[in-house]
C-alpha cells in the first residue's frame, strides 16, 4: 500500500447500518486510509479493538430513529477510549424552533422531539474531550430506503401519488456529499488539523421536500422517458414551518471545505437508488 503520510493512517469507522457505511469505507480507502469497521459490541470489549492512535469516525447517530438507543450506547462506550481524534456525525435535529434565516454553531441546542434529544445526548456523551469534533448535518435525503429519496422513488415505481411538504426548508445532504466532507475532515485530522470543534454542513442551496421531489421526477423522466407518470401532491394542511437551514462558514474557514448544491450528482444518486429498489423488489414493466 502506498504510504500517504497520514499520522495516523488508520480510521476506525463505527457504522450507521445503512448506505452510509460502505460509501464512507470506500471513500476513506480511496484516499489511502486503512479502515476498520467496528460495531457497539466491539467497543464494549475488554480493550479498544482499533489500531493504536486511530482516528474514529462515528456514524452511529445516522442510523435513523430505531437505532438511536444503540447510537447513544456507542457514544457512551467511546467516551475516554484511546483514539487520536474522533469525528462524530450529528444532526440539525438538536435545534428547536429557531426563526433565524440560518443557524450557526453558536445557536444553543433546544431539541423539541425525542429524536432530537437523542442526538443531543450523543453529543453530550462525547463532550469535554479536547480531541472530539462534532459535525451537525442538514437533512439527510438518501441514507436509507426510508429517507426522502427512497420514499419518493418507491412511490413513483408503484405508481402512487407522492405527498410532500412545500412549506419547510432545509439544506439537504446526500450520501455522496457527506462522504466527500467526512473524508476531507479525516485527511486534515491526520495531517495536523484542529482535533476539536463544532461544525455544520448542509448543501449550498436550500429547498422544500416538494422542490426536491420535483427535481427527482425530472431525473427519473430523463431515464425512463418524458411520459413517465408521476404525481406530486402538496401536503395539506401545510405543516408547521420546520425550516432548518445550517450556516456552514466555520467548516469553510477552518478546513477550507466548500458547500455544494444538492443537485450536484443527483442523477447518479437516483440511478443507484432505482437499481437498489428494483433489486430488492422486482416489478413488472410499466
Amino acid at each position: 500500500m502506498h504510504h500517504t503520510g497520514y499520522q495516523p493512517d488508520t480510521v476506525a469507522l463505527i457504522g450507521a447500518g445503512n448506505a452510509i457505511d460502505s460509501a464512507l469505507q470506500k471513500g476513506l480507502q480511496k484516499v489511502g486510509f486503512r479502515v476498520q469497521l467496528l460495531n457497539r459490541e466491539q467497543l464494549q470489549a475488554d480493550h479498544f479493538p482499533a489500531r493504536a492512535g486511530a482516528i474514529v469516525i462515528n456514524a452511529a447517530s445516522c442510523g435513523g430513529g430505531a437505532r438511536m438507543g444503540e447510537a447513544r450506547a456507542v457514544c457512551e462506550a467511546l467516551s475516554g477510549l484511546p483514539y487520536t481524534a474522533l469525528l462524530h456525525l450529528s444532526s440539525y435535529g438538536v435545534y428547536g424552533r429557531s426563526r433565524r434565516k440560518k443557524i450557526d454553531e453558536d445557536e444553543e441546542p433546544s431539541p423539541t422531539t425525542g429524536r432530537g434529544r437523542d442526538w443531543l445526548a450523543c453529543e453530550e456523551a462525547l463532550s469535554g474531550a479536547d480531541n472530539v469534533s462534532i459535525l451537525r448535518l442538514g437533512w439527510q435525503v438518501d441514507r436509507s430506503e426510508d429517507a426522502l429519496l427512497g420514499r419518493i422513488l418507491r412511490s413513483l415505481l408503484d405508481g402512487k401519488p407522492v405527498i410532500l411538504d412545500d412549506n419547510s426548508k432545509g439544506n439537504p445532504v446526500t450520501v455522496s456529499d457527506l462522504v466527500r466532507v467526512t473524508v476531507a475532515i479525516a485527511q486534515q485530522l491526520a495531517s495536523g488539523g484542529p482535533r476539536s470543534g463544532l461544525y455544520h454542513y448542509g448543501s449550498a442551496d436550500s429547498c422544500t421536500a416538494m422542490a426536491f421531489g420535483s427535481e427527482v421526477v425530472d431525473r427519473v423522466r430523463s431515464l425512463y422517458g418524458e411520459d413517465f407518470a408521476a404525481e406530486l401532491v402538496t401536503l395539506l394542511p401545510a405543516e408547521e414551518d420546520r425550516t432548518f437551514v445550517l450556516g456552514c462558514e466555520r467548516l469553510r474557514d477552518v478546513f477550507g471545505i466548500q458547500q455544494r448544491s444538492w443537485r450536484q450528482g443527483l442523477t447518479r444518486q437516483v440511478e443507484l437508488w432505482l437499481e437498489r429498489l428494483q433489486k430488492a423488489e422486482p416489478r413488472g414493466e410499466r
